[in-house]
């Protein structure tokens, strides 16, 4: 996604989260209580992300208790609805603290002296840990065209790295939907020009007619 689209959701009050609000603002106790400068750069970082793990294992038990008293029917008596108030239904588990560790491997966010856990980051952890919880019982996966698959008005690229992810996807059983707002009518050449690189992708790798029947487009 190109810099013009990158959004600082902490900035414009209507796209704000308050859970993800009340977890940065958990975060941000152990920055600042435990800089221990005089520790060795590694054995800092590890102490930051076995209190940061902590914290996020803390708040996946939050919402595990949230989800039993809402299938009880009482809801607003967990104590994330009292500390969230506008808090709303969760339909899986968040394994919050793997998808931390999992984040953390590549970001690096407890190597970090002077910049907390931010906004996109607890967004990135949320998104990871309920891609943990359906991957298991997964059968569907869709994706936008425009700016998410390709840039906005051009063509799947031949060389993009996403064919060979979503080959993986289609050879796992996985069904694959595109989903976009370009509508061409019943002008199917149109839809094959869009997605060429990706279909030659598919031809490359010599996908069976079974794995190919699970590719569906959606237009309009």
């Amino acid at each position: 996604m190109t810099s013009q689209y990158r959004v600082n959701y902490h900035l414009r009050s209507h796209k704000r989260d308050n859970l993800i609000e009340f977890i940065k603002g958990m975060l941000l106790t152990p920055f600042v209580l435990h800089p221990h400068d005089e520790e060795s750069k590694a054995t800092q970082e590890q102490e930051n992300a076995n209190r940061y793990a902590g914290i996020f294992g803390s708040i996946e038990m939050l919402i595990d208790e949230h989800r039993e008293l809402l299938q009880a029917g009482i809801p607003t008596h967990s104590r994330l609805a009292k500390l969230v108030p506008s808090i709303g239904t969760f339909f899986t588990r968040l394994p919050l603290e793997a998808a931390f560790r999992h984040i953390n491997r590549t970001n690096r966010i407890s190597a970090r002296k002077h910049v907390p856990p931010s906004f996109n980051d607890i967004r990135r952890i949320l998104n990871m840990a309920q891609v943990m919880a359906i991957a298991p019982e997964l059968q569907l996966v869709t994706f936008d065209g425009d700016m998410t698959l390709y840039a906005d008005g051009q063509n799947f690229a031949d060389d993009s790295p996403l064919t060979v992810l979503l080959i993986r996807l289609l050879r796992q059983g996985i069904n694959v939907a595109i989903v976009t707002a370009a509508g061409y009518g019943t002008d199917a050449m149109r839809y094959e020009q869009r997605l060429s690189g990706l279909l030659r992708g598919f031809a490359k790798e010599e996908l069976t007619p079974a794995q190919v029947a699970r590719f569906y487009v959606l237009g309009g």
